[in-house]
């Protein structure tokens, strides 16, 4: 077998009519498993509930998990038919990422925070304009009392 381990991301939909309690059992149950097969996660995104673009067992929401994990491909293929067996869970899909694509990932992750920061300094600025705005007639005013 191979045991090189590899970077994957490994997206699972669960129910979203599932309590968040429970959407945090199956998520520790499976990082429990892939840690115990010799998985390293490196990440586990929350992506939280979504309208399925069709019906999936009759269910139309559905909870988005990715695990990034660095982990053998044997792994994989047992966390894949685990998955397939399992009825809470109506997707999966298991991505190897190369090294270009981490990089990738990584770059637009920086540029994306870069931009955020950006609008939220602009955010802010624009704000206190706002407030100094507030605070000139209201000054204007109580000298004309006077």
């Amino acid at each position: 077998m191979d045991n090189v381990k590899r970077n994957y991301e490994i997206y699972i939909i669960v129910d979203g009519n599932f309590e968040d309690t429970t959407v945090e059992e199956i998520i520790s149950k499976y990082e429990k498993l892939m840690v115990k097969n010799g998985t390293e996660i490196i990440n586990v995104d929350r992506m939280g509930r979504r309208r399925l673009a069709y019906p999936i067992k009759k269910k139309v929401n559905g909870y988005y998990i990715c695990f990034e994990v660095l982990a053998p491909a044997d792994v994989v293929g047992k966390l894949e038919k685990t998955f397939r067996i399992d009825e809470n869970i109506l997707r999966n899909l298991a991505i190897v990422m190369s090294k270009k694509d981490l990089k990738d990932k990584h770059e637009y992750f920086v540029k994306k925070a870069a931009t955020l920061a950006a609008f939220e300094a602009a955010k802010a600025a624009e704000e206190k304009a706002k407030e100094l705005e507030a605070v000139k007639p209201a000054e204007t005013e109580g000298v004309k009392a006077e």
